[in-house]
């Protein structure tokens, strides 16, 4: 009866050892993560990712806004006012998350570098956006005018994802990329399938 008892209790210890084990490496897993987030400062991480998303985001609209004004045989005044006023909310929300990064890496002076390039874009971006709001908003808007500055804004947009890019490896954030090279492939494969007018 004892030895039952015995083999009993050593089965129950061989099930839990076997069940702590599996359950831990799931758990380290998570505690890798939260280390590395931890490590690499979560305000800076979690700007990070923001800042990614918002970066696709304005490029999306100031393409969307170009294609549109050059396009289009009238333009509606009251949807190029609302699409450029959301692409300078965007650009906006980027240069709020430089600012946290730079803030919370002023001990790193290559990240401090990096963040202040991408801000100088930024200041461009921002300033065209201005000038394209502002003719946005008029009851007939120049649309070539408009394609042209939002032209610029994409251009300059470009190379801050670039820029950013560069200082997600640097600040070891890839991971708060939310896709940023699939999407960055998917809108350079669209862009390359959109017809050009051929010049006359």
């Amino acid at each position: 009866m004892l030895m039952k008892h015995t083999g009993t209790l050593a089965l129950g210890l061989v099930v839990i050892a076997i069940s702590t084990s599996l359950t831990a490496r799931p758990a380290s897993a998570q505690s890798r993560l939260n280390d590395k987030v931890s490590r690499n400062n979560g305000a800076s991480f979690f700007a990070n990712g923001r800042a990614s998303r918002d970066i696709q985001h304005s490029r999306d609209y100031s393409r969307s806004i170009q294609q549109y004004t050059t396009q289009v045989p009238t333009i509606n005044p009251a949807v190029t006012q609302a699409e450029s006023q959301m692409l300078g909310h965007q650009i906006q929300g980027i240069q709020r998350d430089m600012v946290i990064i730079r803030e919370e890496n002023k001990s790193n002076p290559q990240v401090v570098e990096q963040v202040k390039g991408i801000e100088t874009k930024l200041a461009q971006a921002a300033s065209t956006q201005k000038m394209l709001h502002e003719e946005c908003c008029k009851d007939s808007p120049d649309g070539k005018v408009c394609g042209e500055m939002a032209g610029k804004i994409t251009s300059t947009l470009d190379q801050v994802s670039k820029d950013h890019a560069k200082l997600l490896k640097t600040m070891g954030h890839e991971d708060a990329a939310h896709d940023h090279a699939a999407m960055t492939h998917e809108h350079d494969a669209s862009e390359a399938k959109t017809p050009t007018k051929s010049a006359k």
